[in-house]
């Protein structure tokens, strides 16, 4: 298992490896965080030995758990194995080539103390935010802590033990459900630095499966009891691919001091990139659960915001349904009714036959407008695109039309004629635009980083691909007779190739919103864009009006000219009501 799993994670430590750490801060860290007050904890407690015959049976060569200093803290023991890994890490710093980046995942195998080195860590060590940790349950004190959190709208990050997780698999599922992150501490609290290997199957990948069958999820972290770590625990759970989570603020909650106590020691010691440890369980935690709500005002209050660890960030919420809007401007059709769509409305094309519009969705649904025949649509045969479907262009004869997706499919209905398509090719981005020869017999591809491709009857004039772009490509339209296309960006540039003629663009222009769209005009050769705030901008094409500072909630998303290039309508959506 160590080979299979060395080779799947990357680097394992070996005792005698050194470890990339920041070297100054981090050693001055450890001294004042860990030496200082351990020896004068020797001082004060001594080490005792545990009493004989009351653990339970873990297998052979299981090192029982050491009696607590104070009964009321799982915790609360002697971390000299601890402070003697620390020491063998100082030793390791001064081997040290290249400190560890300020910001990222730390590396397995490499202990994490701040919020940005866990992993998805979500933050900088520039901004002002903190974790709140809790070790030790799930236990009756962890439904508080919930509440309280709730609340506040703060996330938490649970450190929970295998042996309560089996007792309580409820409080564990409430967590998960809460959107709390839930992660490994081990499965009955023993010092990993005392354990032969063969019980880390026992103590972490039991944790690690019980609390994945009951969120779904396994923990990427685990945070060893007693903050107790030496190379042999960074190792065996880095081959798992598990993070060592430790913490950098200790409010020593487990000793009882006193709600307002917990609060100064967090409050006081807090700092941007903190990872504050507490407890919700091994005890008890009334004086914890009373103390978070200062905790959260007062560090709120002081400019702080609060991450979760160890866990990727939450899926975003679907995007709202959206509901069409179009506007026409000269001789054009009549606007239909806005319709709403579960997804957003990508293209627009005008059917020269009937003089109405079709709009098409990012699934591929098709609508059709002021006498538009409606030919089909994807989700008509029940056919689920592989890439978000981005453009429409209509046949000569306005009895067919097809679609392009996003990887190049395309996608052909009514009299249109399948030429091929990208689909399934390797592309360097990803396709945005499609545009129809006058024949009807072929079609170009375009994608965001200017690439053309062709298929059919159309040639092939030339592209942005390969070449640098100061935005990237939206669309593309062809020239009158098919013997050349206008590629255009959203920074409103044009790039022209076979017989299209440039007649200028936005390119270097300051805009209000970005460009979405290009249509040519049949009767001038010229052509016309769109942005997303319904700007028209025409070059040697009449401009008939535009929803150009009107305001509104409407996103255009792409214009479609007449056949005798008398009018044209522009394309929006809004989210729906």
């Amino acid at each position: 298992m160590g080979t299979s799993c060395a080779a799947q994670y990357g680097h394992v430590l070996n005792a005698s490896d050194s470890l990339t750490i920041d070297t100054s801060d981090r050693i001055r860290y450890l001294v004042d965080r860990h030496m200082a007050p351990t020896l004068e904890r020797f001082r004060e407690h001594g080490r005792r030995a545990p009493p004989r015959g009351i653990y339970p049976a873990l297998g052979a060569g299981v090192a029982p758990r050491e009696v607590d200093f104070m009964a009321n803290h799982r915790t609360d023991r002697s971390r000299w194995p601890r402070y003697a890994a620390v020491g063998v890490l100082l030793v390791a710093m001064s081997t040290i080539g290249a400190a560890q980046r300020a910001s990222g995942a730390v590396p397995l195998g490499t202990p994490a103390f701040y919020t940005w080195q866990a992993p998805y860590g979500n933050s900088s060590p520039s901004q002002r935010v903190v974790a709140l940790t809790f070790d030790d349950g799930p236990s009756i004190y962890t439904p508080g802590v919930l509440s309280v959190l709730q609340q506040y709208h703060v996330p938490g990050t649970f450190f929970e033990i295998g042996e309560e997780v089996a007792a309580h698999p409820d409080l564990t599922k409430m967590l998960a459900s809460a959107g709390e992150s839930v992660q490994d501490h081990t499965w009955n609290h023993p010092d990993l630095t005392t354990i032969p290997i063969s019980q880390y199957p026992y103590q972490i990948d039991q944790t690690q499966n019980l609390i994945a069958s009951l969120t779904g999820t396994a923990p990427l972290c685990v945070r060893p009891p007693y903050d107790s770590f030496n190379a042999t625990v960074l190792n065996q759970l880095a081959i798992r691919g598990l993070t060592t989570m430790s913490y950098s603020v200790d409010p020593k909650d487990w000793t009882l001091p006193g709600v307002q106590a917990i609060v100064n020691n967090v409050v006081g010691a807090a700092f941007p990139g903190a990872v504050i440890d507490m407890h919700d369980g091994g005890g008890d935690r009334s004086e914890t659960v009373a103390a978070l709500p200062q905790i959260i005002t007062d560090l709120e209050a002081r400019g702080y915001g609060f991450v979760s660890l160890c866990a990727p960030p939450a899926a975003p919420p679907p995007p709202p349904p959206q509901t069409s809007a179009v506007y026409s401007f000269g001789v054009a059709p009549t606007p239909g009714p806005g319709i709403t769509s579960q997804v957003a409305f990508t293209g627009v094309a005008y059917d020269p036959s009937s003089g109405g519009y079709w709009l098409t969705a990012e699934d591929g649904g098709v609508f059709a407008f002021a006498g538009a025949g409606f030919h089909g649509s994807l989700p008509g045969l029940g056919i689920k695109p592989a890439g978000p479907v981005m453009a429409l262009a209509a046949t000569r004869d306005g009895q067919g039309y097809w679609q392009a997706a996003s990887d190049g499919g395309v996608f052909a209905f009514g009299d249109a004629g399948f030429y091929g398509s990208m689909g399934s090719k390797p592309l360097n981005a990803p396709v945005v635009g499609i545009a129809a020869t006058p024949d009807g017999k072929g079609y170009w591809e375009v994608a965001s980083d200017g690439g053309v491709f062709t298929f059919g009857s159309a040639g092939f004039y030339g592209s942005m691909g390969g070449r640098a772009l100061n935005a990237p490509v939206v669309g593309i339209a062809a020239t009158p007779d098919g013997k050349g296309y206008w590629e255009v960006a959203s920074d409103g540039g044009v790039f022209a190739f076979g017989d299209a003629v440039f007649y200028g663009s936005m390119g270097g222009t300051a805009l209000n919103a970005p460009v979405t769209g290009i249509s040519t005009d049949p009767a001038t050769g010229g052509y016309r864009m769109v942005a997303a705030d319904g700007g028209v901008f025409a070059f040697n094409a009449p401009f008939l009006g535009s929803r150009g500072g009107a305001g509104g909630p409407d996103r255009f998303f792409g214009i479609a000219t007449s056949a005798g290039g008398a009018g044209y309508v522009l394309a929006a959506q809004h989210d729906a009501s």
